[in-house]
């Protein structure tokens, strides 16, 4: 499965890439939303995970981004703390994200929602 990973910390993305990369999913890492709009425009992916607090553009912007274009492709919102986060980006996040995780990951709920996500995706395609 082909996977669109944005997150605007290196670190993350490398720590996702493992995370998943393991389960023989192909790993397309953004650090922006713009890259993500950018490789979205002319390329197809299975799923999208998107951290929701990123400077300039935020990940709910690419959630909405995703369901007005492609309602079909699920997207996991990720943040380091959503308890942490105004009302507004919980409101959003939960609004246009299929599904929203909180880091630190943990590995087995990665992978679980990732799976679930897509297989539900598959039941629609």
């Amino acid at each position: 499965m082909k996977l669109l990973v944005v997150d605007d910390n290196a670190f993350i993305l490398e720590v996702i890439r493992r995370m998943l990369g393991g389960e023989g999913h192909e790993i397309i890492a953004r650090s922006t939303v713009d890259e993500a709009v950018t490789f979205l425009e002319h390329h197809s992916c299975d799923l999208v995970i998107t951290d929701i607090v990123m400077p300039e553009k935020d990940g709910t912007k690419l959630a909405q981004y995703v369901k007005s274009k492609t309602p079909e492709i699920p997207v996991l919102a990720i943040t380091g703390g959503i308890e942490n986060a105004t009302e507004d980006y919980r409101h959003l996040a939960d609004m246009f994200a299929d599904d929203v995780l909180v880091k630190p990951l943990n590995k087995d709920k990665l992978i679980e929602t990732v799976n679930r996500l897509a297989g539900a995706r598959s039941k629609v395609a």
